[in-house]
């Protein structure tokens, strides 16, 4: 995938759609957070705040990352990554509360999935991992529960799997590579999508919010 490079200050850069496009999501998910933060937060929404400030640290990361990757390299990735497996694995821990039962196993099996793809990064450090932490919170745990909820009348849900949906939509650009413009490529596409994919589960977890508050 071509690179877009220019000069800056002195400084060779690169990716400044990628960079706009990460301080986007960055500010929106920091905006998503104060909005839950000064309500009323029961054990659900405080996990979810949780994702919210960690996938804003994560896109702050990442925007950078990408604009000074001649000065930093690979290493410069690490921060946004692990901010973004902690981000996933907070979606997770907020699925288990929804499910009493099994919370106790849901969380173990949670943190000991978080610390596999930290020790996996470390000894390779490769986006892979992140990817395989998100699919996994978000198809398997999240897109389970929902679908879940859903079959027993919790439309609500529905939501969620939205926005797993429009993740899943961009697989096709990804994985056959294509880019439909130089100045907007598939990174650039799956950012759009995600930008979409949080305003949908923020309103995910203000509809169950308000369901869980009109049940007690």
């Amino acid at each position: 995938m071509t690179k877009i490079s220019f000069e800056l200050w002195g400084m060779q850069l690169l990716e400044p759609m990628g960079f706009l496009l990460n301080m986007v999501m960055c500010l929106f998910s920091f905006a998503l957070f104060f909005r839950l933060k000064d309500e009323e937060v029961s054990e659900f929404k405080k996990h979810w705040i949780n994702f919210y400030w960690l996938f804003a640290l994560s896109t702050l990361f990442g925007g950078f990352s990408h604009l000074l990757y001649n000065y930093l390299g690979m290493m410069g990735k690490v921060p946004g990554w692990l901010a973004a497996v902690f981000a996933i694995a907070s979606i997770e821990m907020a699925v288990a509360t929804q499910h009493p039962d099994k919370e106790g196993l849901l969380k173990r099996i949670i943190r000991f999935k978080a610390i596999v793809v930290l020790v996996l990064m470390a000894i390779d450090l490769h986006f892979t991992w992140v990817m395989i932490q998100t699919a996994s919170g978000l198809l398997i745990i999240l897109g389970i529960s929902s679908i879940h909820h859903v079959k027993r009348g919790q439309g609500h849900y529905l939501l969620f799997l939205y926005g797993i949906g429009l993740m899943i939509l961009t697989l096709p650009f990804r994985l056959g590579q294509i880019d439909l413009h130089l100045w907007f490529n598939r990174d650039d596409i799956s950012h759009v999508f995600m930008i979409c994919t949080l305003a949908l589960m923020y309103k995910g977890v203000k509809h169950s919010e308000l369901k869980l508050q009109a049940t007690t």
